[in-house]
């Protein structure tokens, strides 16, 4: 008769665990699909010179790797287009879909998140959150997500009924070479749309946040000299 193998559970245990520790990113879960309507934007998602953006949809890659969004679920939140801004605002083109777009950066060094700051314009209608980066400007991907998909830190800024931008940049960091972290894991604001922030997940390459807004909303990226910022309209 052949004897139990009694080590077999532990070891099933173990590489479990390791599964979902490399996971990081990857465990976001499903997103809400953001479904393009309204009046089309002018020109469409604009994206940066030698960089490319495309809807996203899928998992994201392990950390430390491009990867894509979580896969949309049929039920999407509405994203109006906002209004036309008054003059003198921003006008770019507002987005009502997930957004992705490729790294053009080689790494190593991998690009650090120094900073995240956040401002409201309610003359023009929208917030701001604003990432500022030490290196060029990684590859990005945005997506709403669900409230379990966003994670505790993320649901502790939150209030009922708001929703969840994930923010996924690859390669990029939030931490030093010693392990500390360059910028607050939460933030929190009482702005009209954007209420705050908080890092899901800051591991190998790939840094995940989750911006946490007042309702679905449409939104727009864009990159100047050592930073990117988000506006979610409102």
């Amino acid at each position: 008769m052949q004897r139990p193998v009694r080590h077999a559970i532990p070891v099933l245990a173990a590489a479990l665990a390791a599964a979902v520790a490399i996971a990081s990113c990857s465990s976001a879960g499903p997103a809400l699909s953001a479904s393009a309507g309204g009046r089309p934007s002018r020109g469409g998602p604009a994206s940066p010179p030698g960089r490319s953006g495309s809807p996203a949809s899928g998992q994201p890659g392990t950390p430390g790797s491009p990867g894509t969004l979580p896969a949309p679920i049929p039920a999407s939140p509405s994203l109006p287009l906002p209004p036309s801004p008054p003059r003198g605002c921003d006008d770019n083109p507002w987005l009502t879909a997930p957004v992705n777009v490729k790294p053009g950066v080689a790494a190593p060094p991998v690009p650090v998140v120094t900073g995240i700051r956040m401002g409201t314009h309610p003359d023009c209608g929208y917030d701001r959150l604003v990432l500022h980066i030490r290196g060029p400007v990684p590859g990005y991907e945005i997506t709403y997500v669900t409230k379990s998909a966003a994670g505790q830190a993320a649901r502790t800024v939150a209030t009922s009924g708001d929703r969840y931008l994930l923010l996924t940049l690859h390669p990029a960091q939030g931490h030093r070479q010693s392990g500390a972290a360059t910028i607050s894991p939460v933030g929190a604001v009482a702005f009209p749309v954007l209420r705050g922030y908080s890092v899901a997940s800051d591991f190998e390459g790939a840094l995940c946040i989750v911006v946490v807004v007042a309702r679905p909303a449409a939104f727009r990226v864009g990159e100047l000299s050592g930073r990117l910022f988000i506006d979610v309209a409102g």
